[in-house]
């Protein structure tokens, strides 16, 4: 341990070896989880991929000599879109090529086995995080409840986001053994992920008492991200700032901010229905060899039928250099009057802690930032779920922890699949369409707030 690290410890930890029915219980739940996921990957096909839907022309693209930010930008940061890169090429080496379906479900499937390896590194740090903080027997519960939850499992069989939450918890390790170099590290690649675990950067500032070493953490924390982006700098730099600049123009996705504007939509990002067309593509700057190339690729790479101009000019946008179709990128007057009261909220509770904070109310304060990034964000998508279940299994005793997972995975199940998949859209079902959003949208950040104000006086005691 460090010199900073002993300076706020009230106590050294000690390494206690668990006894022998303690470490066969640890290797049974995992033993169970794993077999479990695996047997889940081929026995249940999730109502929606990400990888098979959102990402499948993206590999076709890939095969035509076309890489994200190097010919195109993403919405997702480049270690995730090269994450499914590589993945790709795996499934393709070891499943071959073949029809469309083929390919998809090849691609699938090795999203879903490598989110299950990611999920048993998250599941192994929930562990080790707990058992530090509270001992054996509570560590064990909270993987029992982690596993058992079904947010974690529809978030790794359907979506790419448990890459991330293994980085987010790498991180929280880190902050938690006070060791902020190394968090600031994890911070960089998380957020250079899927951009939401830059929540826990101030819990990178309070893992160190001075000032200088604050600044060289968060130095470390920069070098890394300009280290993960350098090779897209000389060629792919356009498209670096098209995924910024998506981002930042995003219009805001069930939330309350939504709700407000009266938007009632899921996060789309693409081209409007009338827009859908080849002169938007003029317009944005996709040039005709490229929409020549993504019309050479099987039409079924695009999905079925009903949704495949949709889905065509979605890609065709990822090309486009001009972004103003995304959004306006401004925010409505409470929008703004809420990160005005939320950021005044943090500083004065920032300024309060001590200078550095000892383990227990570091996690405490890794799981209070991330919270406040979801209450104040401008978008919520259902798989979101995932990066909050692990933080709040570490900030509160199993029991507690478990109880808000559970709140929280009802109304994501609520959103995705009963609004996303059977009620938005249909015709004759709008009252219960609207009602059902607003009903899930509200209970969900209802939630959040009461979680926070749990979490709030856990930071100021041991």
């Amino acid at each position: 341990m460090d010199r900073t690290a002993r300076s706020h410890h009230t106590t050294q930890p000690a390494r206690v070896p668990l006894p022998v029915e303690a470490r066969r219980e640890v290797a049974l739940i995992f033993l169970l989880f794993a077999t479990a996921r695996i047997m889940s990957v081929w026995w249940f096909y999730p109502l929606y991929s990400e990888a098979g839907s959102f990402f499948l022309p993206f590999a076709y693209l890939q095969d035509a000599g076309y890489y994200p930010f190097f010919d195109y930008w993403l919405e997702y940061p480049p270690i995730l879109a090269y994450f499914v890169v590589g993945l790709r090429w795996v499934a393709k080496a070891i499943c071959g090529a073949g029809a469309v379906g083929w390919e998809r479900a090849c691609l699938t499937h090795a999203v879903q086995l490598a989110s299950i390896a990611c999920e048993l590194g998250t599941m192994g740090l929930l562990y080790a995080l707990v058992r530090m903080l509270r001992g054996h027997k509570d560590a064990a519960r909270a993987c029992w409840i982690y596993a058992a939850v079904f947010a974690t499992a529809f978030v790794a069989l359907s979506y790419v986001d448990a890459l991330p939450v293994f980085l987010m918890m790498v991180a929280v390790t880190f902050l938690v053994c006070c060791r902020p170099r190394w968090a600031a590290i994890a911070v960089a690649a998380g957020f250079m992920t899927k951009v939401l675990p830059i929540g826990l950067l101030p819990g990178v500032v309070k893992g160190e008492p001075r000032w200088r070493w604050r600044l060289a953490a968060l130095g470390i924390f920069l070098v890394f991200v300009g280290y993960f982006a350098a090779p897209f700098l000389a060629t792919g730099r356009q498209w670096l700032a098209c995924c910024a600049e998506a981002t930042m123009r995003r219009p805001p996705w069930q939330t309350v901010w939504a709700l407000l504007e009266g938007r009632h939509e899921f996060g789309y990002v693409g081209p409007a229905r009338e827009d859908q067309n080849d002169a938007f593509c003029a317009r944005h700057g996709v040039r005709g060899g490229t929409l020549s190339v993504l019309r050479s690729l099987p039409a079924e790479v695009y999905g079925p039928p009903p949704v495949r101009q949709t889905v065509f000019y979605r890609v065709a946008s990822r090309f486009a250099r001009r972004l103003d179709f995304v959004g306006s990128g401004g925010a409505s007057l409470p929008y703004v009057v809420a990160l005005v009261v939320v950021g005044l909220f943090f500083l004065v509770t920032f300024a309060r802690l001590p200078s550095a904070l000892p383990p227990r109310r570091q996690a405490v304060f890794a799981a209070f930032c991330m919270v406040l990034v979801f209450v104040v964000s401008k978008g919520w998508s259902p798989q979101f779920v995932a990066y909050l279940v692990p933080l709040l299994l570490v900030a509160f005793p199993s029991l507690e922890g478990g109880l808000w997972a559970a709140l929280l995975t009802v109304t994501a199940y609520l959103e995705m699949p009963i609004w996303a998949v059977h009620v938005h859209g249909r015709e004759g079902l709008l009252w219960a369409d609207l009602l059902l959003l607003h009903v899930a949208t509200l209970a969900r950040t209802a939630i959040l707030l009461l979680v926070l104000i749990r979490l709030h006086p856990r930071l100021f005691r041991d």
